[in-house]
């Protein structure tokens, strides 16, 4: 049976992947705190499901299906969060869970691909609230060299930056910097964990390793204090995290984290910035050099932020879920006036 949400009570959908920590929390607070409806979409269940319908007429209501077995009318939404939407848009990292039997690769890949354009189809033709985000400004904003521009487009202080496979280009990029330069991926893989790491010699004499594909070589910004931002609309909480190692993510266990204040200036060109890509959230990496300077490195549009209030005083989740309800309650309001 689909359920909607009363008058102007908002309506919340999370669409994501199964067993995703950040849905059931967001959902939690939003439901504690605020009352709000808030169903959650595991785009890795969808197959098998039952819950997928859509028509022409407006008499058969387009419905998805929810946790727990049930079903939402996406006309009712008011807010989705594009939070994890794996195995339904243009990047799948999981494939759909199917039942046991079900081995054929074709039979698999029909499946996919299905469920995928019957999702997309049914949200794009039939919500009409808030996103957060977008999923073509998701898309696009996960494309660093798309990330890069606009940083540059509002005057953030950017590494010196060269992406290519050119392996005379990238070594003179690097000499250029007394090799004193990092390389990291340009989209990576979800199937091993990839880290930033310093350009060394073995790396800049392997014409066959440079040449395989682009990669991202940067100036090397020295010092241990590294910048997370989390960005709610027109709201920025930023953390400091200090590091001894070049790739704070993988060293969460040897990390110091603390609230820092962000300067207004630098709020201004993120606020751009996001503004560019059509971004209602987004988490950014900041570092900050040894003359105190703030160097913008990356955005990831729906990142991870809870384990940052795991590690410090920064409220994060409830900063994210009056976000989410005033987003929804101020298109709830207005729908309907």
């Amino acid at each position: 049976m689909t359920v909607t949400a009363g008058k102007n009570i908002p309506h919340i959908a999370i669409v994501t992947i199964e067993d995703d920590f950040h849905a059931y929390a967001v959902r939690k607070m939003l439901q504690d705190c605020h009352s709000v409806k808030c169903d959650i979409i595991e785009t890795d269940r969808l197959a098998d499901s039952g819950k997928i319908t859509w028509s022409l007429t407006d008499a058969i209501a387009p419905t998805l299906p929810t946790l727990g077995g049930g079903e939402v009318d996406v006309r009712q939404l008011n807010l989705i969060w594009w939070r994890r939407p794996s195995g339904v848009t243009w990047k799948s990292l999981r494939r759909p869970q199917l039942p046991p039997d079900v081995v054929d690769e074709a039979a698999i890949d029909v499946i996919l691909n299905d469920c995928r354009a019957s999702f997309i189809g049914i949200v794009l033709n039939e919500f009409h609230g808030v996103w957060v985000n977008h999923p073509e400004a998701n898309r696009q904003a996960e494309n660093k060299l798309v990330q890069l521009r606009a940083a540059q487009q509002v005057g953030l202080r950017l590494p010196k930056t060269l992406i290519s496979q050119d392996p005379e280009i990238i070594r003179q990029f690097c000499a250029s910097l007394d090799n004193q330069a990092i390389v990291k991926t340009v989209a990576g893989t979800t199937k091993a964990p990839l880290t930033t790491t310093k350009v060394n010699d073995a790396l800049l004499s392997s014409e066959r390793a440079l040449r395989l594909s682009p990669a991202i070589y940067q100036e090397l910004i020295p010092g241990t204090r590294h910048l997370r931002i989390s960005a709610f609309g027109d709201n920025f909480y930023a953390a400091l995290i200090t590091c001894d190692h070049l790739d704070w993510r993988v060293h969460l266990d040897k990390v110091v984290v603390e609230p820092y204040q962000l300067p207004i200036e630098i709020e201004e060109r993120l606020r751009k910035f996001m503004q560019i890509l059509n971004l209602r959230m987004g988490m950014f990496d900041m570092k900050l050099n040894l003359d105190g300077e703030l160097i913008w490195l990356e955005v990831n549009p729906q990142g991870q932020f809870l384990f940052i209030e795991g590690l410090s005083d920064v409220k994060l989740a409830d900063a994210f879920a009056d976000f989410l309800y005033q987003e929804a309650t101020n298109y709830a309001t207005s729908s309907v006036a």
